[in-house]
């Protein structure tokens, strides 16, 4: 009898710990990741209509960086399906997807004496969870200037080997 209240006990134990440690699955009306049949990622409609989750100028990872000051203005946007899960979770929940959107910096143009504002757009780049999908669970694209309508993802040592190991939650630079 002990050993099958303990084998019960185990089995629910893992049975928990499986549900707990399972991705999310996506929020009910979030839009999802859509590819092509060759696998490469459709670039997703409406994503500046997603949530604004930051901002930065001239942000780079690279020792020396081959952007004149100030470099490039970068927005970030994720859906606002995933943004409440994350808020009630502190996770992402599988489908994510978050744009990061690039813009050439421009001053002194029009009354504009002082400061930067966003110019002509130079890269569209979409991170996504998708476990089915990436062994990895998390893939990154270029989209460009918006020129593309489907992009390949980035080799693993590109975008996800830093995010993996920086990221302060699932992935994503949180901190």
């Amino acid at each position: 009898m002990r050993r099958l209240l303990l084998y019960l006990s185990l089995a629910s134990l893992l049975a928990v710990m499986a549900i707990l440690t399972a991705a999310a699955p996506p929020p009910a009306g979030m839009d999802l990741p859509s590819y092509t049949a060759d696998g490469k990622l459709k670039r997703p409609a409406g994503f500046r209509n997603w949530v604004f989750a930051g901002a930065s100028l001239g942000l780079s990872y690279a020792e020396v960086s081959n952007q004149a000051p100030p470099g490039r203005m970068h927005n970030v946007y994720l859906q606002p399906e995933a943004y409440q899960h994350y808020l009630k979770t502190g996770t992402f929940p599988e489908k994510t997807m978050f744009a990061l959107v690039l813009y050439e910096p421009r001053q002194k143009e029009s009354i504009s004496k002082h400061g930067y504002f966003s110019g002509k757009l130079s890269a569209v780049e979409i991170a996504v969870k998708d476990s089915e999908r990436f062994e990895e669970g998390w893939a990154y694209f270029d989209f460009g200037a918006e020129t593309k309508e489907a992009a390949e993802p980035f080799p693993k040592d590109r975008c996800f080997a830093c995010h993996h190991q920086n990221g302060q939650v699932d992935n994503v630079f949180v901190q």
